[in-house]
């Protein structure tokens, strides 16, 4: 078969594809839906979807795309690409229904449109980059399972430590924006509260939301430098310098002081060794003045049910693989027993739509 010939039949391929439209499993990202050995080849090409969007992303297809609709010819000649790659790529961002396509034009679907546009709340890119970053370690997964190690993605060369670390805070802040932070607001009630500690905050997404919902909040925010960096943007595009403090160093070494009624842990009893959350979590106590609230915030297992099972198990080893070899998507029960060891008292599991669910408890009052 001449190479011609073989193009020509593969165009027809793609062509009829097409054509089945959205309940074809076959044209569809996500988990393998076929049997047998399409089930296997679907798999095994399924980063070819997240390679797609990453490109999209960084080309800022979606914010060029956002007003208008453009040929593949005029968005090549605004990104100076390739007149032939822009339209193959661009073909493949309206089968994996990123962009739609009418009479030779490109534009967004309502999806792109309200979660991969930049400068909307609902953006949630530098999240999906952040994702991205760890290609490179998880082609590695066969010697990481066999040798128990991490791989940090900036250890690969796939992305070099400042752009890594940068890209996984702003993705953070995504999360939190883009839904996240509106739900612990709604979930927890601050009303009586004025001091809040944020240890291990990044870049203070949440003492954000939680300080615009409640005007008596104070909060400080402790995290290492770098986090601190971006948090500080944040903090001053929302106008909350004078509210928001932040904190540079350990939460096991740096004098944060005491007299809060209000500890947030967001996102670190995930990444973390058991024994540095046991030990996070008696710090905690002891920074809390009595009837103060611990509110933990994380991938946790909380409810029971095939969609949050397989986020969880998927999620516990990610960060096996890309974070710490003593992380873990841990069991609520868990995380319970280790706020009890501490000292608090009524806890509460409080499961949320989005990835992050809650655990609050109290430090028993005088």
């Amino acid at each position: 078969m001449t190479a011609k010939l073989r193009c020509s039949l593969a165009a027809g391929v793609v062509r009829r594809t097409a054509r089945k439209g959205r309940n074809n499993p076959m044209t569809q990202p996500g988990s393998p839906t076929g049997s047998g050995a399409e089930f296997v080849r679907e798999m095994a090409r399924s980063f070819w979807y997240s390679a797609i969007l990453r490109a999209a992303i960084k080309l800022d297809v979606f914010a060029l795309l956002e007003d208008r609709p453009l040929t593949s010819q005029d968005v090549a000649e605004s990104i100076g690409a390739s007149p032939r790659y822009t339209q193959a790529f661009l073909d493949c961002c309206v089968v994996l229904e990123l962009l739609s396509s009418t009479d030779g034009k490109y534009s967004n679907t309502p999806t792109a449109s309200n979660v991969l546009v930049k400068g909307k709340d609902s953006y949630v890119g530098d999240h999906a980059i952040h994702h991205t970053n760890t290609w490179a370690s998880w082609g590695r997964l066969d010697e990481v399972i066999k040798e128990g190690k991490t791989l940090l993605p900036f250890e690969t060369g796939f992305v070099d430590e400042a752009t890594y670390w940068n890209d996984y805070m702003i993705g953070q802040h995504n999360r939190a924006t883009s839904g996240q932070a509106a739900q612990l607001v709604q979930s927890v009630d601050l009303s009586g509260k004025r001091n809040l500690i944020d240890l291990g905050g990044g870049a203070a997404s949440y003492s954000i939301a939680l300080c615009q919902a409640n005007p008596q909040l104070k909060a400080a925010v402790v995290d290492q430098k770098e986090p601190l960096i971006v948090a500080k943007t944040f903090v001053e595009q929302n106008n909350l310098s004078d509210r928001i403090s932040l904190v540079e160093g350990s939460f096991f070494e740096a004098a944060i002081g005491t007299g809060y009624d209000v500890c947030l842990i967001s996102g670190v009893v995930l990444i973390s060794p058991e024994e540095d959350c046991r030990k996070l979590f008696k710090v905690a106590f002891e920074i809390l003045e009595a009837g103060g609230l611990v509110i933990v915030q994380d991938y946790m297992r909380l409810e029971d049910n095939p969609q949050r099972k397989r986020l969880d198990t998927l999620e516990d080893l990610y960060v096996l693989v890309v974070f710490n070899p003593g992380a873990g998507d841990r069991e609520g029960t868990e995380v319970t027993s280790w706020l009890e060891e501490a000292g608090f008292i009524n806890p509460k599991s409080v499961p949320l739509p989005t990835q992050l669910g809650l655990i609050t408890a109290e430090k028993p009052a005088n």
